[in-house]
């Protein structure tokens, strides 16, 4: 396991994430742990846990539903049964009351791809981070899903543009460029510094 971040840096990413402004941002267990160990109080946007959780974002019309998927047994080579069907039942309880369903995983490449090939229903949106390969952008689950995946360096930002809402009917699938667009941007010297987080970071004394 990598060496977790230093108190300083820790407490740099809070305040940022706090400029950030999220409307809702995935901790981990894990995480949580890190950041409290470091003197770094939790945010109120701050949510995910031991158990599956469940938020709807939006008002209105335009209501996305997320599914924050907690952490998998130690030492489990497999996602536990039980857990993919909790999975699955939340996504049949959301698709009545919301627009798009979205799933945040920390479980890695292989667990995840495994709850793509179970029967479903499967999240439309599968936004998946641990171990395992990142993924600008891929259409699994017959079509029905698509999946990206953070990459391990942190030197990129990955965008995901829905530009049309889902179908309730079993022919919708997600097509490239028709109703979602999935970019990689590569953070390269192009791109100009926030100047607030970099004052940050200069006060703060971190990198």
């Amino acid at each position: 396991m990598a060496t977790p971040p230093s108190r300083k840096r820790l407490e740099f990413m809070a305040k940022a994430f706090d400029q950030l402004r999220h409307d809702l941002l995935f901790v981990t267990p894990y995480e949580r742990g890190l950041l409290a160990r470091a003197g770094v109080q939790p945010r109120p946007s701050w949510r995910g846990g031991e158990k599956l959780e469940q938020h709807i974002l939006g008002e209105n019309g335009a209501k996305i539903g997320v599914l924050l998927l907690p952490p998998l047994p130690k030492g489990a080579r497999n996602v536990p049964e039980n857990l993919i069907h909790q999975v699955e039942n939340a996504v049949h309880r959301l698709r009545g009351t919301v627009k798009l369903v979205v799933a945040m995983s920390p479980w890695g490449y292989a667990p995840e791809q495994e709850l793509l090939k179970a029967a479903g229903p499967h999240p439309d949106i599968l936004l998946g981070s641990g171990p395992g390969i990142g993924l600008v952008g891929t259409i699994a689950a017959g079509g029905k899903t698509a999946w990206v995946r953070s990459f391990a360096q942190g030197k990129s930002v990955l965008r995901l543009e829905v530009l049309a809402w889902p179908e309730e009917n079993s022919t919708f699938k997600w097509t490239e460029e028709k109703n979602i667009r999935m970019t990689l941007f590569g953070l390269t010297d192009q791109y100009q510094e926030s100047p607030q987080l970099l004052t940050l970071m200069q006060h703060m004394g971190t990198d």
